[in-house]
């Protein structure tokens, strides 16, 4: 198995359990501090394990142009962007149907990819993405149960165009990243996915605990009181970016994410097994599409 098939699976397992803990964590600290726990306790985590690692393997730390700096904070920002939106979504009605807009990200990355980078993936690939986005939004309207009624009503609302907005956020966001990593002159593999990441998730947490401590003051300040049961999920977010940072540096940016889609096989396990849900007929179907799509991508 190739190592950005392991990194990316690995980025996928350690995300499914930081947002698993975030889930947890929304009844005591509110939507937005449950969201910023994954940078603000990311933060430190990752610059121990730049320590840790340059102390232990001697590695040096890689030059860091201008390139780089511009397409970390463009990363970062969009990221952070994606992150004020999607939590927007929590208190509508439609919001399942507009995060399954949102799951668009993968097939966006893939069009941001090519313009941007001018990498273009395969026919191959490009399917299995497309059948990919299909599983993720089918997975994500059958939990709600929705009539065609609700769906074509959702399509149409304010709601479906800020899940696409995410989605596009998140994708731009994915691609700089992959940019920003690319620039980095020097270093070794595991050394820029930790740099890179303790830098990433530095600046998202100022600039988001700026933003929450002007507009939600109350979970910004219980995202701190309350650390012990969102301390986790810092630890879950700084391995999560540092394998996804590795994977971008070994292959494109687009498959590694369509594999990285694993992530919801994982999450339902979690639901299942944790959260005591129980999973439908439809919700396996859409489980197949998902795990053959990835499939197609490896086998490419």
């Amino acid at each position: 198995m190739e190592i950005w098939v392991i990194f990316a699976v690995t980025a996928a397992a350690t995300q499914a359990l930081r947002t698993a803990v975030q889930r947890r964590m929304v009844a005591p600290l509110g939507s937005y501090g449950a969201a910023y726990i994954r940078f603000s306790y990311a933060c430190p985590i990752a610059w121990l394990c730049v320590v840790c690692y340059t102390g232990m393997t001697g590695a040096t730390l890689a030059g860091l142009p201008f390139d780089f700096w511009a397409w970390i904070n463009i990363a970062a920002l969009t990221q952070v962007i994606f992150t004020i939106l999607l939590v927007q979504l929590f208190s509508h009605r439609s919001f399942a149907a507009a995060v399954a807009f949102s799951k668009t990200e993968v097939l966006q990355t893939a069009i941001f990819e090519a313009l941007i980078l001018g990498v273009v993936v395969t026919i191959q690939t490009g399917f299995a993405i497309a059948l990919g986005v299909f599983a993720t939004v089918m997975l994500a309207l059958v939990k709600t149960n929705l009539s065609i009624g609700n769906i074509r009503q959702s399509i149409m609302s304010r709601q479906m165009a800020i899940g696409l907005a995410a989605g596009a956020f998140l994708g731009f966001c994915t691609v700089s990243y992959g940019a920003a990593m690319k620039a980095m002159i020097g270093g070794s593999l595991l050394s820029n996915a930790v740099y890179a990441a303790a830098i990433g998730v530095t600046i998202q947490a100022v600039c988001f605990g700026a933003y929450l401590y002007v507009a939600k003051r109350r979970e910004f300040i219980a995202s701190f009181v309350k650390w012990r049961g969102g301390a986790m999920a810092g630890v879950w977010a700084a391995i999560c970016s540092i394998c996804w940072f590795a994977a971008f540096l070994n292959h494109e940016v687009a498959p590694v994410r369509a594999v990285g889609q694993v992530e919801l096989l994982f999450s339902i396990g979690f639901s299942v097994l944790y959260f005591k849900e129980r999973v439908s007929r439809l919700e396996l179907a859409a489980m197949a599409l998902l795990a053959l799509s990835i499939i197609m991508v490896l086998l490419d």
